[in-house]
C-alpha cells in the first residue's frame, strides 16, 4: 500500500472489531496493529495489515528504554518535590517500579504515532480513544472509531497483576488466579487470627536486638527462619504484598522460627484512623499544587523533544491521586511499626518495592541501618546497570549490601559502591541444596525453565521479539520430542510471563508446563536444563551438577553476564540448537566439561554454599552487638 492511503486505521486493543468491519469496506484503508494480541487476532482472521513496530529502529527502542526510566525520577526537580513528601517520604518515588512499566508502554505509542504521522501526513487516521488523544497531538486528521470508550484509570500494572494461590496441603491443593485488589483484602481477612495462631516466644521489648524483616517468602527463606531460634535476635516480619504463613508448611516454619508476625491489624488502632484521613486530605491538597507546575511537566514528559503530558495527564493525576492515597496509610503503618519496636537493623530484598522504599526513607530519620539482602543473580554487565537499578537490585540507599559472592561483590565494586558496605554472606536460598551422586542417574528428562518478554522492557513488546520467543519454545518441544525424551517447562513465576501451555500442547500432549513451586525438585529430575535468559535457576543446576543450555532469544541491550562468558552454560541460537542439543544429550564429554564449569561457576557466585542463612546471621549479630 502507498503513503498516500485515503485512510489509515491505528488498531489496538481498546478498539472493537465493529468498528473495523465498518471501516474496512474503504479499500484504500491500511491497518497497522498496536500490540501483539491485535496482530495475532488480525492475522488470524487473515486482514493484511502492518505492525507498529516497523516504524522503530533498534536504536528508537533503545532510546524509548531510556526515557521511560529518565522521566520516572520526575518526583526529584526542586520544582515538584517539596509538594510530594509525607512524613518526609517522597510519595513520588514509591511509584517509580511500576510507572517505568506504563511510561515504556506509553511511550513506545507515543513514537510510533509520531513517526507515523510524518510518513503518512496526507493521510486520515482513524483510531480507538487511546490512539486518538495521542495522535491529535501529530494530525489535523483524526477520527475517532464510533464504539471507542474513554477510560483514564484503566488497567494498573500493579492492579491488574493476577496472583497465583494455592491452598491446600501438598497432595490436595487448588490453584487460581486472583486480582491483586481482592487478594489485598482477602489477606487482610487472613491475617486477623494470627495473633492469636502464634503465641509469641518472646517479645520485642524495648532496646531489645529486634530486626525488621520485610516482603520475605517464609518457604523460599526456610532455612532462615529455622536457624531464627538459634539467635538471640528477635525478628519481627512485616510482609504487606503476602502473608507470612499461607498453608501448614510456612505456618510450622514461622511458629518454631519464634518469630515476632506484625500485620495492619496488630498495628493499626482508633488513632490512626483520623490520622491517616487528615494525611489524605493534605496530601490532595500538596498535589494540586504540585500539578500547577505545568511548564515543568510539558517539557519533562517528552521524547526526542516531543512532548506527551497533554495526553499522559489525565492518567498520570488520577494515577499519582490513587496510589499517594493508598500510601498515605502505608506509611502510617510503618511508622506506628517503628514506634512500637526499637530496631537494629531492617532487612530487605529489594529497593524498588513501594514498601521497601517507605522503610528506607523512614530508617534513614531513625539512624536504623538498612541491609540489602542479594534476592537474584544479577546482569553484572555496565549495559545492564540502569535495569539493576529499576529491579532494585543494587544498594544504592541501603547501608549495607548482602550479596551472594565474588562475582556480584567485584560488579558492585566496579560500580563505585563503597567495599565497606558490601558483604558476600551466600544466600539462604541455596542452603538446602547439594548434588545427589548416588541418585544422579540418566532420566531422560528435559527440563525448560522460561523468562519471556516482560512488559517494562520496550524490546521485549515488539511483535519480532514475542513470536521469536514462542518460535523457541516451539522448536524445544519439536526437538525433545524428536529425541524421545521427556519435556517439563517451568515457568517464570512473574504474573506477566507468557503461558507456553498452547504451544506444547500443539506439539505434544505430554508435555508437562509447571507454573508454581520450587524448581529445584524438577532440576534433580532431569538430564539436561535448558534458559531462554539469566536467572537464578541457573545456579541450582549447577549445584545439583546439571548442564545448561541457553537458547538467546531476547535482545534488551544488557550485554554478556559472567555466566554466559565462563562456558558454564552452553550459549546456543535457534539455529544450531539441535545439534548443540544432540551434543550434550549423547556426549559425556561434552556434558561432563559443562558441569565441571558450572561447579566452578557457582563456587564464584555463590559464597558459604548450604550455610547462607548462618553467614547471614552472623552478620547481624555483629552488626547488632
Amino acid at each position: 500500500m502507498s503513503n498516500n492511503s485515503k485512510l489509515v486505521i491505528l488498531f489496538d486493543s481498546t478498539s472493537d472489531f465493529d468498528d473495523l468491519d465498518e471501516t474496512i469496506s474503504n479499500s484504500k484503508s491500511k491497518i497497522i496493529s498496536f500490540d501483539y494480541n491485535t496482530h495475532k487476532i488480525l492475522s488470524d482472521k487473515k486482514i493484511n495489515h502492518e505492525v507498529s513496530d516497523r516504524y522503530l529502529s533498534k536504536e528508537d527502542l533503545r532510546t524509548i528504554q531510556k526515557t521511560a526510566y529518565s522521566i520516572s525520577e520526575w518526583f526529584n526537580a526542586d520544582i515538584v518535590s517539596k509538594y510530594i513528601h509525607y512524613k518526609k517520604v517522597n510519595i513520588g518515588s514509591l511509584i517509580q517500579g511500576e510507572l517505568i512499566n506504563i511510561l515504556v508502554n506509553y511511550i513506545k505509542k507515543v513514537f510510533e504515532l509520531y513517526k507515523i504521522s510524518k510518513q503518512f501526513n496526507d493521510s486520515t487516521f482513524v483510531s480507538s480513544n487511546k490512539c486518538h488523544e495521542i495522535m491529535k497531538n501529530f494530525s489535523k486528521n483524526i477520527v475517532k472509531f464510533k464504539n471507542s470508550k474513554m477510560n483514564n484509570l484503566e488497567q494498573l500494572p500493579l492492579d491488574s497483576t493476577k496472583i497465583r494461590m494455592k491452598i491446600g496441603t501438598k497432595n490436595h491443593s487448588m490453584e487460581f488466579k486472583i486480582s491483586q485488589n481482592l487478594f489485598t483484602k482477602l489477606k487482610g481477612i487472613s491475617e486477623k487470627p494470627s495473633n492469636f495462631l502464634l503465641s509469641k516466644n518472646h517479645s520485642a521489648e524495648e532496646n531489645s536486638k529486634n530486626i525488621l524483616v520485610m516482603e520475605f517468602n517464609t518457604v523460599r527463606y526456610q532455612t532462615f527462619f529455622e536457624q531464627m531460634s538459634n539467635s538471640d535476635l528477635n525478628f519481627v516480619i512485616y510482609n504487606r504484598r503476602s502473608p507470612a504463613f499461607w498453608n501448614i508448611q510456612s505456618y510450622n516454619l514461622v511458629k518454631q522460627s519464634g518469630c515476632i508476625i506484625e500485620t495492619r491489624n496488630s498495628v493499626y488502632d482508633n488513632r490512626m484512623k483520623k490520622i491517616i484521613s487528615d494525611g489524605k486530605i493534605q496530601i490532595k491538597s500538596n498535589l494540586l499544587d504540585c500539578f500547577s507546575a505545568e511548564n515543568f511537566f510539558k517539557s519533562f514528559f517528552s521524547i526526542d523533544g516531543i512532548s506527551f503530558w497533554s495526553s499522559f495527564k489525565p492518567f498520570f493525576k488520577n494515577y499519582l491521586m490513587k496510589r499517594a492515597l493508598e500510601f498515605i496509610e502505608e506509611i502510617e503503618l510503618l511508622t506506628r511499626l517503628l514506634e512500637k519496636h526499637t530496631f537494629s537493623s531492617i532487612l530487605i530484598l529489594s529497593e524498588a518495592g513501594p514498601h521497601e522504599r517507605i522503610a528506607i526513607q523512614l530508617a534513614k530519620q531513625k539512624e536504623i541501618p538498612v541491609c540489602l539482602v542479594q534476592h537474584g543473580v544479577n546482569y553484572d554487565t555496565k549495559e545492564g546497570y540502569d535495569m539493576n537499578v529499576t529491579q532494585g537490585a543494587l544498594p544504592l540507599k541501603s547501608d549495607y549490601f548482602l550479596c551472594w559472592g565474588k562475582i556480584t561483590e567485584k560488579y558492585s565494586e566496579d560500580l563505585g559502591i563503597k567495599s565497606e558496605k558490601i558483604y558476600s554472606i551466600g544466600s539462604p536460598i541455596f542452603d538446602k541444596l547439594r548434588s545427589d551422586e548416588q541418585n544422579s542417574s540418566k532420566n531422560d528428562c528435559v527440563l525448560l525453565a522460561t523468562s519471556g518478554p516482560t512488559k517494562e522492557d520496550a524490546s521485549d513488546l515488539t511483535v519480532e521479539i514475542i513470536e521469536k520467543y514462542m518460535n523457541a519454545i516451539k522448536k524445544i518441544c519439536q526437538l525433545v520430542t524428536k529425541y524421545n525424551k521427556k519435556l517439563i517447562i517451568k515457568t517464570h513465576p512473574s504474573p506477566d510471563e507468557l503461558d507456553p501451555s498452547f504451544i506444547a500442547k500443539q506439539i505434544n500432549s505430554n508435555i508437562n508446563v509447571i507454573k508454581e513451586g520450587n524448581i529445584s525438585p524438577l532440576i534433580r529430575s532431569c538430564d539436561l536444563m535448558i534458559v531462554t535468559d539469566l536467572s537464578s535457576p541457573i545456579l541450582d543446576a549447577h549445584i545439583l551438577e546439571r548442564p545448561v543450555i541457553l537458547l538467546s532469544v531476547k535482545d534488551n541491550g544488557w550485554g554478556i553476564p559472567t555466566a554466559f562468558k565462563n562456558n558454564s552454560c552452553l550459549v546456543t541460537d535457534l539455529e544450531k540448537l539441535e545439534n548443540d542439543l544432540k551434543s550434550v544429550l549423547n556426549n559425556e564429554r561434552v556434558r561432563n566439561q559443562l558441569i565441571i564449569n558450572g561447579i566452578q561457576s557457582s563456587k564464584e557466585y555463590l559464597s558459604y554454599q548450604n550455610n547462607g542463612s548462618k553467614e547471614l546471621i552472623k552478620f547481624l549479630e555483629k552488626l547488632v552487638h
